[in-house]
């Protein structure tokens, strides 16, 4: 059971409590049997609580390009929906992003902020949506015509393990140059 969410004061009262309900269940004669048992508990609590402090100091933050070359180059339109990898990645601390894959997996519970930019490719219209395991939580739309743009975010609650990508519908395409259709994203506060 985590309890890196616990504060001190919680953490104080879930020892005496457990102390308590110890000495209910069990008749401690000797005082030093007592001592050690709340070492213990109060030794796990720390670790904890330090644990928690570590993992809310560390940030997460990925950026990534649909292609790593400054050709014009379009994808799609494919006869289903296609998965995008965005292969060029410009950061990715925290290790989260796959570029092999285009999934982020989020490596610590959180609220991240997520942002999805597209150009439209050669079909003159742009559809595509980011998936967290697998529903879609927001799409870009545009039907201007090719190297017309859109821009969509939101922030989101990943639990750790969660994951993202970018999904491009059936008969639709995108374009990009090296940076101008992009998939990123970055922890605004662990949880």
């Amino acid at each position: 059971m985590a309890f890196s969410h616990l504060t001190a004061a919680a953490a104080t009262l879930l020892i005496v409590c457990a102390v308590g309900g110890l000495q209910a269940q069990h008749s401690y004669t000797d005082e030093t049997e007592k001592n050690v048992l709340l070492y213990q508990l109060a030794a796990r609590v720390d670790k904890l609580e330090k644990d928690a402090a570590e993992a809310a100091k560390a940030p997460v933050s990925f950026a990534a390009a649909l292609v790593a070359t400054s050709d014009w180059t379009h994808q799609g339109p494919f006869e289903t929906d296609t998965n995008l990898v965005f292969s060029k990645v410009i950061t990715n601390v925290g290790n989260g992003y796959d570029s092999e894959t285009g999934i982020f997996t989020a490596p610590v519970r959180g609220l991240y902020f997520v942002l999805f930019s597209g150009n439209v490719g050669n079909s003159g219209n742009l559809n595509a949506a980011v998936m967290k395991n697998g529903i879609n939580m927001f799409a870009i739309y545009d039907t201007q015509g090719t190297f017309s743009s859109a821009t969509n975010g939101m922030p989101l609650v990943l639990e750790q393990g969660d994951k993202l990508w970018v999904t491009l519908w059936a008969n639709r395409s995108i374009f990009d140059q090296s940076r101008l259709s992009t998939f990123s994203g970055f922890l605004i506060k662990s949880m």
